[in-house]
């Protein structure tokens, strides 16, 4: 039976309705199954980016002497490879093929390592390599705290800082005493430092001419960036009485005494001596007696008036508390 005009029309218009929806429907699908494609592949990136890195529990300040487990272990997302990335090996001593070794020193003592940050670290910030420098953490035999209340500090100095001690003389000759030393702990007057037997006379040398020679002063120095600053050269010419006694001291290491020696030999400290260091203490003789019993005299009065502070301030408390 054929179809009247009207019908025809109708069924055409269906059909062409029925392949539009059809068509419609195939780009919506391919569009969906697109995105998934793009949702799956970034999720895939994002997961083979994802490490397990060490970062910082809290902000670090450039110096400061870690460990491994001054960092936490998180699992994160980073473009970072893992050869930038530190781990716990970077805190062993290994061999060429990558082996745990131990080390001794000349006593046979093991050897501990130690890194410092080169940089401020913000609370939270991925720990890499190049953020970490190792430094020689030996602690040797012949190491002290001790405590100084003569040197003019820094008024922003606090712990955990680094500084050099310098020598200044009345017509602007400026010496390093000792360099680089951390700031185990300081007050308003006094510093305490962990120094080796050759530096305790050095700095006592450099003591008695402060408090000998007037004009002169006794200051330390901040460190701005200790992770990356090397530490400075000392260049203050010890007397030979000083000298003398380093070199005979036993409880100097050799090492101490041969560095000593051949920084005396290099910068010719002789001469620097005698044109200047004696050249300025010669009109100071004298009174040089009065002068140093004075100045030692101050220093017993300011350990006195700190050391009841703290007596004070332990409240009954153990004696042997650690103040730091």
């Amino acid at each position: 039976m054929a179809k009247n005009p009207m019908q025809k029309r109708t069924q055409n218009a269906f059909l062409a309705g029925f392949l539009i929806a059809l068509i419609i429907m195939a780009i919506i699908v391919f569009f969906i199954l697109n995105q998934l494609k793009t949702t799956k592949d970034e999720y895939d990136k994002l997961k083979s980016s994802s490490k397990s890195v060490y970062v910082a529990n809290t902000n670090m300040q450039s110096g400061t002497e870690v460990t491994i487990n001054s960092f936490t272990k998180n699992s994160v997302q980073t473009g970072l490879s893992y050869e930038d990335l530190i781990s716990s090996n970077d805190f062993e001593f290994l061999d060429e093929n990558g082996e745990i070794v131990t080390k001794l020193d000349s006593d046979g003592n093991e050897k501990v390592k130690k890194m410092v940050l080169k940089i401020n670290i913000p609370a939270g910030t991925i720990i890499t390599k190049d953020m970490l420098e190792e430094v020689d953490s030996q602690t040797t035999n012949d190491l002290r705290l001790q405590e100084y209340n003569m040197i003019i500090l820094p008024t922003l100095l606090k712990n955990g800082d680094y500084v050099d001690i310098r020598l200044q003389l009345p017509e602007g000759e400026d010496y390093i005493v000792i360099s680089k030393k951390k700031v185990v702990y300081t007050d308003e007057t006094s510093i305490w430092m962990n120094l080796r037997e050759d530096e305790i006379l050095t700095l006592g040398n450099a003591i008695i001419e402060a408090w000998t020679i007037t004009g002169s002063k006794l200051y330390a120095t901040k460190y701005s960036e200790p992770g990356r600053q090397e530490a400075a050269v000392q260049t203050y010419p010890v007397s030979q009485a000083v000298l003398g006694l380093i070199n005979s001291d036993p409880n100097v290491l050799k090492s101490a005494k041969e560095g000593l020696w051949q920084r005396y030999n290099d910068q010719e400290q002789v001469t620097q001596r005698n044109d200047h260091l004696n050249k300025a203490l010669e009109p100071n003789y004298g009174s040089m007696k009065e002068k140093v019993e004075a100045g030692l005299q101050e220093e017993i009065e300011k350990i006195k008036e700190a050391r009841k502070k703290y007596v004070d301030s332990l409240n009954g408390q153990d004696i042997g508390v650690n103040i730091y």
